[in-house]
């Protein structure tokens, strides 16, 4: 078996002053990728986000939910008050391994038949919300218990894309289908994905997002 990978992040895309507060960490040879939004509400989240996003790129994918609770613990000490998302996705020889905490967005595309039909979305990992869409989790804060992960058979074609709560909200799906569209079967450059990227987030800005606005693409291919 082989693996090809390749991604870009469109990072805190037209935010407002003083917030800023996603991170992105990529961990290449190990094909780890982590996108952290952390709370606004706190001057040092933005910090204890780019901290975690380090940590749990370089974290191995087994007993990952032990690791998560050991990586709270410490980030609790060092950032108190803080709090921040999680999205994790790992591709390794076992399968793609994706992760979620918090209320930001992980979408899952595939293209099957070879990458002969059209992308699909064949998963979207649970958001941690209340009825009026606050988080209920998130990782250094009060409540830190339930990691969400999901592992997809080591084959064929995907696409993962990843999104802070702020461009989730206001991205329509169709949307969304009809950018991962525009990759075709061929492997995509990293300037490709980056246009992608940067193309959901400035439409998630025109939609209205005011919030921190970040957008991730990972594709890869199983052969």
């Amino acid at each position: 078996m082989s693996l090809r990978c390749v991604h870009a992040c469109a990072l805190n895309v037209s935010a407002e002053e003083s917030m800023g507060f996603d991170a992105f960490s990529a961990n290449t040879e190990d094909c780890i990728f982590t996108l952290c939004d952390g709370a606004n509400s706190c001057p040092e989240s933005g910090t204890a986000a780019r901290w975690l996003s380090r940590v749990m790129a370089q974290v191995d994918t087994e007993n990952l939910k032990d690791k998560l609770i050991s990586t709270h613990i410490d980030m609790c000490e060092k950032f108190p008050e803080t709090g921040s998302t999680l999205l994790r996705v790992h591709a390794h020889a076992q399968g793609l391994e994706l992760a979620t905490l918090g209320d930001s967005f992980l979408w899952l595309f595939n293209k099957p038949w070879g990458g002969l039909a059209p992308w699909r979305c064949i998963d979207q990992l649970p958001r941690d919300v209340d009825e009026e869409g606050n988080p209920t989790q998130l990782v250094g804060s009060e409540v830190c218990h339930t990691l969400h992960t999901k592992l997809h058979p080591p084959k064929g074609l995907y696409c993962a894309v990843l999104m802070s709560d702020g461009p989730g909200l206001v991205t329509v799906e169709t949307h969304l289908q009809a950018r991962v569209a525009l990759l075709g079967r061929a492997e995509p450059s990293a300037a490709d994905l980056d246009y992608l990227c940067h193309s959901l987030a400035m439409d998630a800005h025109a939609a209205g997002c005011r919030d921190d606005n970040s957008v991730a693409m990972v594709w890869l291919k199983y052969t």
